[in-house]
């Protein structure tokens, strides 16, 4: 799954401002998701 191209979504931060991937266009990124249980 490395260097695949990242669908368009949104999701909300730890501040709950929205977050889109539209914004990191061009830009190595890494996306780390963690479960709240």
């Amino acid at each position: 799954m490395l260097m695949e191209k990242l669908p368009s979504f949104t999701l909300q931060d730890e501040n709950d401002e929205a977050v889109s991937t539209d914004e990191y266009i061009g830009k190595k990124t890494l996306i780390f998701m963690w479960p709240s249980w």
